[in-house]
């Protein structure tokens, strides 16, 4: 059974910033498991029997190299598909991490990493991103 297609999925989403305003943003190689070539933050699916917490230590290490400082939830939100129905449930986070730690953890998944202040933003992004950032817009 596929999360997000054959039941809901459940992500953690990862909104790493520095404390400076700036935001670190990966660029989805043809490897990753879709949105190829779109600039995206980190994140990934809560696997079986892990806590929300847990899924995000996880994710920063494996994306970005790092730990978490420290993290703060700014909420959950659905996400479901125009093009194929996928239903996920996201759960966002906005993680301080030091930035001189930070690297591509997984170049052969992410083909880029950049840091950006949200009115900058790399283009393309995942259509989603924006939603997300207005969504979040006063804990961002």
């Amino acid at each position: 059974m596929k999360p997000g297609i054959d039941h809901i999925g459940i992500f953690v989403s990862t909104y790493c910033h520095d404390g400076k305003g700036n935001y670190v943003m990966v660029k989805r190689s043809s490897k990753s498991r879709d949105s190829h070539g779109l600039w995206d933050f980190g994140g990934g699916t809560v696997e079986y029997g892990e806590t929300l917490e847990e899924t995000l230590v996880r994710e920063v290490k494996e994306e970005f190299g790092t730990v978490p400082l420290s993290y703060v939830q700014l909420g959950a939100r659905d996400v479901i598909s125009k093009e194929d129905g996928r239903h996920w449930v996201g759960v966002f986070y906005k993680i301080y991490v030091e930035r001189d730690k930070v690297y591509n953890a997984e170049p052969d998944i992410h083909e880029d990493l950049g840091w950006f202040a949200l009115p900058d933003l790399p283009s393309p992004v995942r259509p989603i991103i924006h939603e997300q950032i207005e969504a979040f817009k006063n804990v961002l």
